[in-house]
């Protein structure tokens, strides 16, 4: 196991914890890693935080039930929608609460980009909740911008399938398509493809044997295992590279890419398809379930609706996105959750040699247990705990699993 010792904010280190995948194996993210916001710009505007406001009432939305789509899927006209609503977005004028810019900077706002931010939503169960919430918005904001508030529906970017941008977004690459974004990396955006290791299916089948909700989507102050990757290495991965990262790869800009929406209802399809999970035989009750703790159900943000009205909504008013906020999406792909090993592990740091590390080290009884799953062909997903991180030590770890006699 050793450390991408790689100086200055690259982009392992931009990312919270990268939980790093190799031989068959994960190693779950840390509290302790450089944050997102860390490397995340100051916004040009700060909007002034919206407080309180209408709650959300359960059974108030009684629109249909409509599925979310994959933007390959999407029909002629749904993509003339699509377009249209954004080009409305995009022209509404700077008093106008809807707008795209203050509709963009509010995830500034939430990331702790701005000196007013009221909260950090990343790196924390806040994660999930609060993009599902603020999707649910900006999907009712662009519907009735399009004039179907009753049937539009925000698309997504199936990444772990369709490895290029979608077209729809990068052609015309220029201000007549209103879903284009000039701050993304060039290479990606002249038709090229993701990184061959950055959210692909398999990284996506081994989260799916997390299956507790603080390894896959964190706790109350530290982040879940896909907030890392492929989240934030998408995120990376699409953004303008160093020193600017604009748009998608800082937090300060992201959401004023199109593409940011798309990508996120993605990530928020995977949380989905997580739950989809529960249920199984021979599972514990709660795997696969969203947190029942106080603290994460009463976790509340404000935001605008399609009326420029203040409107809140609770962590546990978007948990059932089907009956409350009337979208659906297709079943999950991968069913088959490998075996969960929640394991001790000790931080090594620094030894004599050409590679001083800092190295993980595990007892013999952890190692021949990992060594006997593996030559049983059983996947297997490594949850690395009580490790002390020393103050200061930031880095990416690489498990690599010995398949040997």
């Amino acid at each position: 196991m050793k450390r991408d010792s790689t100086s200055g904010p690259n982009r392992r280190r931009f990312l919270k914890g990268a939980a790093s995948l190799a031989g068959g194996a994960v190693l779950g993210g840390s509290s302790a890693f450089t944050t997102l916001a860390a490397f995340a710009q100051d916004p040009p505007n700060c909007p002034t935080p919206p407080s309180g406001g209408t709650p959300f009432a359960l059974g108030s939305d009684t629109r249909p039930i409509v599925l979310r789509k994959s933007i390959a899927f999407l029909s002629a006209a749904e993509l003339t929608q699509l377009r249209s609503a954004y080009a409305a977005l995009r022209a509404l004028p700077a008093s106008d609460k809807r707008t795209w810019i203050i509709q963009a900077d509010m995830h500034a706002l939430f990331c702790a980009s701005c000196n007013n931010s009221p909260t950090d939503i990343h790196g924390s169960w806040s994660f999930f909740p609060w993009h599902r919430a603020y999707l649910y918005y900006y999907e009712r904001i662009l519907g009735s911008l399009a004039g179907d508030l009753a049937h539009f529906r925000l698309p997504y970017w199936d990444w772990e399938n369709i490895r290029p941008l979608p077209p729809s977004y990068a052609t015309p690459g220029d201000a007549s398509n209103s879903l284009w974004d000039g701050n993304r990396r060039s290479a990606l955006a002249g038709g090229g493809s993701l990184p061959v290791s950055d959210g692909t299916s398999a990284r996506i089948s081994t989260l799916y044997g997390l299956t507790d909700f603080d390894s896959f989507g964190g706790n109350s102050f530290s982040n879940g295992a896909l907030e890392a990757d492929p989240h934030g290495t998408i995120h990376v991965d699409v953004g303008q590279p160093p020193p600017l990262r604009h748009d998608m790869g800082s937090l300060g800009y992201a959401a004023r890419d199109p593409l940011f929406f798309a990508h996120h209802c993605n990530i928020d399809k995977l949380w989905s398809g997580w739950n989809d999970l529960a249920g199984g035989g021979g599972l514990p009750p709660n795997a696969y379930r969203n947190p029942t703790n106080a603290g994460f159900l009463n976790l509340r943000w404000s935001f605008y609706d399609e009326n420029q009205q203040v409107v809140s909504i609770s962590a546990a008013d978007v948990l059932d996105h089907q009956n409350n906020l009337r979208y659906i999406y297709k079943g999950p792909i991968f069913r088959i959750p490998p075996l969960l090993l929640i394991l001790e592990c000790e931080l090594i740091c620094c030894g004599p040699g050409p590679d001083p590390g800092p190295f993980l080290k595990v007892s013999e009884q952890v190692r021949e247990t990992v060594i006997k799953e593996l030559r049983a062909n059983s996947p297997v997903v490594l949850v690395l705990q009580g490790m002390a991180i020393p103050p200061g030590l930031s880095g990416n770890f690489d498990v690599f699993a010995l398949r040997g006699e």
